[in-house]
């Protein structure tokens, strides 16, 4: 007979925290996304998959939701960062230059090996390192600079050497 993976009691609280974080996320989307119907339920394959991942993925890493270009950050009702103003695909020189990302991160995760990288006209201007832990939600972070000079601007997000996402924006007078 085979035996069950995990106990009542432990399914039950997965079961809990998975709605709890859940509704947390909705609240935070809530403020963030645009008005519309909701998205169509996940398949019990994609619960399953992400659930896993998050329970044991930590020796794999984190997984990048999103990079954006934003002009201007906020804080969502629950005070996590949001990119409340997005940038177009061109800006004005001295404008903010804001990469905004989100990670997925695995339980009991902390991940010390991430940073930003901008670049004009393909030289490095500014890197930034940063530190993820554990996040169902989305651990958002952010890094800034301005866009001082003229030309194309490109935002690399990088664990250790490998490139995860990047950016470009086009900066003008």
């Amino acid at each position: 007979m085979r035996k069950p993976c995990c106990s009542i009691g432990s399914l039950a609280l997965v079961s809990t925290l998975v709605l709890t974080l859940a509704g947390t996320a909705r609240a935070q989307d809530a403020a963030a996304a645009p008005a519309g119907p909701p998205p169509a339920a996940p398949s019990a394959d994609e619960v399953k998959k992400v659930t896993d991942y998050y329970l044991r993925g930590k020796d794999v890493g984190p997984v990048l939701m999103e990079l954006v270009i934003c002009k201007k950050m906020g804080k969502s009702a629950d005070n996590k960062s949001i990119c409340e103003e997005k940038h177009g695909d061109t800006l004005k020189k001295g404008d903010p230059l804001i990469a905004f990302t989100r990670f997925f991160v695995p339980k009991g995760a902390k991940y010390e090996d991430l940073k930003v990288k901008f670049l004009l006209n393909g030289e490095v201007r500014s890197t930034s390192d940063f530190t993820l832990q554990e996040s169902w939600t989305g651990y958002g972070n952010y890094k800034q600079t301005t866009a001082s000079k003229t030309g194309t601007w490109e935002i690399l997000v990088l664990r250790g050497e490998t490139q995860l996402a990047s950016a470009k924006v086009n900066v003008v007078e």
